[in-house]
């Protein structure tokens, strides 16, 4: 009968199919966790996906595109793996030293975000749009700890901006030397140990705080 629906019809031209966005996604993770941006082709993340290409512009306005949307999703990961790490904190500093160990201890891990995100979306995004990605994510949750360290009389008043972006400079080479380590884990306790240090002597310009503890 024309009034019944065929509940097997499949979408029509240009019409994407269920599920083609988190294909693709899935797809261009593995690959430019395997092999790099540059040498992965949109025909090899089309074919890993099994979807069409018109489904993935449907989606993504291309490679890039492709890469920037993955790192977002990659880094939105990271940042509530961190603040759940920094729970249980007991000040704003504390918060930072425990989101710091937990950051040195995901580059530790052969992850997709270590791989894609740490070392390829400066390069890829370029340092510009990499910045602008990060305001909201790593930098933005730093700068706010800052501001609330120093609210609280942990730090001494300055430009939060200015310190967020030092300590997050300093963090994230740390977290490269730590990937790119044949032993990580002393690289990973050395590189706690220095951001430690970075972290003693901004509480040291305000009320202080107690010593911390080891790494681990």
């Amino acid at each position: 009968m024309s009034g019944e629906v065929n509940a097997d019809r499949r979408p029509g031209p240009g019409r994407p199919s269920e599920g083609a966005r988190a294909k693709v996604l899935g797809a261009a993770r593995e690959l430019f966790a395997e092999r790099g941006y540059d040498e992965v082709s949109t025909a090899m993340i089309l074919e890993r996906a099994g979807v069409s290409k018109g489904a993935m512009y449907h989606h993504f306005d291309g490679k890039l595109g492709l890469f920037e949307q993955l790192y977002v999703e990659l880094e939105d990961e990271l940042v509530g793996r961190l603040a759940a790490a920094a729970t249980a904190a007991r000040s704003p500093v504390a918060a930072l030293r425990a989101g710091s160990r937990a950051y040195l201890r995901e580059c530790e891990r052969p992850s997709a975000w270590a791989r894609i995100n740490l070392r390829q979306s400066r390069e890829v995004l370029g340092a510009d749009r990499w910045r602008e990605l990060a305001a909201d994510r790593g930098y933005g949750v730093i700068r706010a700890t800052v501001a609330a360290a120093m609210e609280a009389g942990e730090i001494a008043p300055d430009d939060a901006g200015v310190v967020a972006s030092v300590y997050l400079a300093a963090l994230v080479e740390a977290g490269l030397r730590v990937a790119a380590a044949a032993e990580p884990r002393p690289t990973r306790e050395a590189a706690g140990r220095m951001l430690d240090r970075l972290l003693d002597g901004l509480a040291g310009a305000g009320a202080g705080s107690a010593a911390p503890p080891p790494v681990q």
